[in-house]
């Protein structure tokens, strides 16, 4: 059977690493992507190390890669580390997305610069992955 790849941003917790799990239990090696690489980097719990220990618990292979949303650089850089190291991504999730304090603002605080940031995490970022992969 060949090799089949699942890129999957947000990554490091919830519904992205519950999904990683997922798709490495349905025969995908993962490309697990998020902003925090190790346990303790955010006051959230998870970490890309422990989503990718989980999925090579599950007998496959995981390449965690660091990936920001709001930093389109980092998406390019592990766009062409995944490809350069395992060759054509065949599912991409986009799971990830921009939670910061502005996306807790009732509506009419939010600043037009705020509002910017969030479009270019949430839905401009995952236009950008989902081109540069395919």
């Amino acid at each position: 059977m060949p090799r089949r790849i699942a890129f999957v941003t947000g990554a490091s917790r919830g519904i992205g690493k519950a999904s990683a799990l997922a798709l490495a239990e349905a025969g995908f090696d993962v490309v697990a992507t998020a902003r925090t690489v190790r346990e303790g980097e955010s006051d959230a719990p998870g970490s890309l190390e422990t989503t990718a220990a989980a999925v090579r618990e599950r007998g496959r292979e995981c390449l965690a890669l660091p990936l920001d949303l709001l930093d389109r650089p980092s998406i390019d850089a592990a766009v062409e580390r995944a490809q350069s190291e395992w060759g054509p991504v065949d599912l991409l999730l986009n799971n990830g997305i921009y939670v910061g304090p502005e996306t807790l603002q009732h509506f009419l605080d939010l600043s037009p610069d705020a509002v910017e940031m969030i479009l270019r995490a949430n839905v401009v970022a995952p236009v950008h992955l989902t081109q540069q992969l395919l």
